[in-house]
């Protein structure tokens, strides 16, 4: 079944159903409910009312917990380490995701780290920064659409391999670079993405082979339309509150952020990948 997410508004979060309060108990029972909006509705929910422990728990019930990093960990912190992409680009483990430096709408994952692309982003709120930080949601059915209907002749490119680069964390003996698509079509036919333009414009500087004017044109025009006015959905996040995203047509993003000073109140959350059961 193709998600019908069409539609998709900034008046769409003051509906209930984008967020569900929940205790321990009631996430095993509504998990099928949960499943129906990521998969057939908006695809995200922001559930609140969760303690660390049974968010982890509770995601069991929405499918199965993938490897995030070559070591195997299941669980990542989402945090600020120092790392700076301009001067730590390219080595391993420095990923946007140990900044606190903003970035632009992507899917976790573009470059198939070993071998996972997950279904669902799940996010577990341990602490908020002292300001930024926000999140933002945009659904790939109707940047899609807005495409095909302003650009047509962009589509194809975009259905056609970049080159990605995946040296933040490389399985070994694979490949640092993978060609991918930033649109494709399942089995079913639906429509998926996958996308963080930093990664691809790394990767065709380590290929050797430059973004030309009608690769760089698919990719802005792309950039340009996620970032129109009134097709994003802000996510106001609190402590303890958990986000879910269907990473195949949802893409993310985040803005900047300045830490408190105490180490104990710095920003902080903890990320679940989740496949199919």
């Amino acid at each position: 079944m193709t998600a019908d997410t069409r539609g998709w508004t900034l008046g769409a979060v003051s509906q209930p159903a984008w967020r569900i309060d929940l205790d321990a108990s009631s996430f095993a029972r509504r998990s099928r409910e949960i499943l129906d909006e990521l998969r057939q509705g908006r695809g995200f929910v922001v559930l609140r009312g969760l303690t660390l422990d049974e968010f982890i728990q509770g995601c069991q019930h929405l499918g199965r917990i993938i490897p995030q990093t070559n070591a195997g960990n299941l669980f990542y912190s989402v945090r600020d380490e120092g790392l700076r992409i301009e001067s730590d680009y390219g080595k391993p483990g420095v990923r946007t995701s140990k900044t606190n430096a903003g970035f632009e709408f992507h899917t976790d994952s573009p470059s198939r780290l070993a071998g996972h692309t997950p279904e669902f982003i799940a996010l577990y709120v341990s602490q908020v920064a002292m300001s930024g930080g926000e999140s933002a949601l945009v659904n790939v059915w109707d940047v899609h659409e807005i495409i095909e209907r302003e650009r047509p002749d962009l589509l194809a490119r975009l259905y056609q391999p970049y080159w990605v680069d995946r040296r933040a964390e490389v399985p070994p003996g694979e490949e640092p670079l993978v060609p991918a698509p930033v649109f494709s079509r399942d089995e079913n036919g639906a429509l998926t993405v996958r996308y963080l333009r930093l990664y691809i414009v790394k990767g065709h500087e380590q290929r050797g082979a430059r973004l030309d004017g009608s690769d760089l044109e698919a990719l802005d025009f792309f950039d340009s339309v996620m970032n129109r006015p009134g097709l994003a959905v802000t996510i106001p996040m609190e402590c303890n509150d958990v986000q879910i995203v269907n990473n195949r047509f949802v893409l993310h993003s985040r803005t900047e952020f300045v830490d408190y000073p105490e180490p104990e109140r710095k920003r902080h959350y903890v990320r679940i990948w989740l496949n199919d059961i």
